[in-house]
């Protein structure tokens, strides 16, 4: 059984931070507890959250960025039947604040783990997070020797995050993409993603979290990444993934957007098969905003936004049509 109590204090001690401009995280034993409960939740559910139903924020990369985290949370509220929260993974690295928002993020669905699901990102893996920022801002806040044991907790919980996750109007929703190893569903499903803690240890789960969609030369359907993993992959390859597999659209994050927002991947009929959502504004000083995708009834609506401690927010609602697919499309 979960202590609630500790665990709404770890959420309100969080959130005060924030105001105070002081840091309040958890000690080294309650951090154990959150992540050993944690690593607990995640262990029972499926590589793809399935029959996910009702009304949903999509948050996209957070990169440590604690502010848009409680941004979003106060605008839109905690998690509730009413409205859930899909976060599209890459929480730690590059931000200021990586600690607390994983810490966060954890005690978030904890506390509401039927209205929260979190999958996992590129940043995600053992071999990123030791070299993209997470690791050094544990050793620096918490010490070499305390800082070497969070670090160990919090990423240990990490194989266990999901890959991917199905949103209501079968919106499939990846941190990353697909690529010319994902043909069906099946091909997550089987994957025994626990084992999975560098990028090499699977090659479908490294291309879910490193995909990006590209407007590739006419019948490609992927191409090598620039990232040097994962791969690009095309309108066409997604377009016959999306009908092979009963689904309308996907719904990722991995990069940054000007806008926090971009219809990536545009159909014949000017319909967004791939929408990415960014949600850390101001990302490594790109000036980029940040959105997220809000869902109802069926229906996309992107907010996007700008946060910081020292100015007011301001929040933009834009449409976007995310109409079932046409199944006349030919795939050649």
């Amino acid at each position: 059984m979960v202590d609630i109590d500790l665990v709404e204090e770890t959420l309100c001690n969080l959130e005060h931070s924030l105001q105070l401009k002081t840091s309040s995280l958890p000690n080294l034993e309650d951090i154990e507890y959150l992540c050993e409960e944690f690593q607990t939740l995640l262990s029972k559910e499926e590589n793809i959250v399935e029959n996910l139903a009702g009304n949903f924020i999509v948050v996209g990369d957070l990169h440590g960025n604690f502010n848009d985290l409680i941004y979003i949370m106060r605008k839109y509220g905690h998690p509730s039947q009413s409205l859930k929260y899909l976060f599209l993974g890459d929480y730690v690295d590059r931000g200021c604040n990586s600690l607390e928002t994983i810490l966060y993020l954890i005690s978030l669905k904890l506390l509401y783990p039927k209205f929260v699901t979190l999958i996992r990102g590129n940043h995600e893996f053992i071999e990123i997070c030791k070299n993209y920022g997470f690791y050094e801002e544990c050793n620096q806040r918490l010490g070499e020797i305390e800082g070497d044991l969070v670090f160990e907790m919090i990423t240990g919980t990490f194989p266990y995050l999901p890959l991917a996750a199905i949103l209501p109007n079968r919106i499939f929703a990846v941190h990353g993409g697909i690529s010319s190893h994902i043909y069906a569903l099946d091909d997550i499903r089987n994957i025994d993603r626990f084992q999975i803690e560098k990028s090499s240890d699977n090659i479908i789960a490294t291309d879910l979290v490193w995909g990006d969609p590209r407007n590739l030369e006419s019948g490609q359907l992927t191409s090598p990444s620039e990232r040097g993993l994962g791969e690009n992959y095309s309108l066409i390859k997604t377009i016959q993934f999306l009908k092979d597999n009963q689904l309308n659209s996907i719904i990722r994050a991995h990069e940054p957007c000007a806008d926090g927002y971009h219809a990536s991947l545009v159909d014949q009929d000017g319909r967004t098969v791939c929408l990415t959502v960014f949600s850390a504004s101001n990302y490594c000083e790109l000036n980029n905003m940040a959105a997220v995708a809000i869902i109802k009834n069926g229906n996309i609506q992107i907010e996007k936004f700008v946060s910081s401690s020292d100015e007011e927010s301001e929040s933009l609602p834009i449409s976007l049509p995310m109409d079932l697919f046409s199944r006349s499309i030919l795939v050649s």
